[in-house]
């Protein structure tokens, strides 16, 4: 499972095997246009954060770290 860590900056996307998996939260939305993908994530950062589905991306990940949790699931990157 690949989830988003909270603490990471700049954002930093983790696998975990299905035994090791920790506590997340999952933020599932309607997608709107340019929606941040793994692959973004991963080789594009830079373009990543131009796109309009980035400030959603972080502000959900920031609100997941102030509940606590360690990891985000988010449906447009996987």
């Amino acid at each position: 499972m690949r989830l988003i860590d909270t603490q990471s900056d700049p954002l930093r996307v983790v696998e975990f095997l299905e035994a090791d998996i920790p506590p997340y939260v999952i933020l599932s939305h309607c997608w709107g246009s340019e929606e941040v993908s793994l692959s973004d994530l991963a080789t594009r950062y830079d373009d990543a954060k131009e796109k309009k589905g980035f400030a959603k991306l972080v502000s959900s990940v920031r609100q997941a770290n102030r509940d606590g949790y360690g990891y985000v699931w988010i449906d447009t990157c996987w």
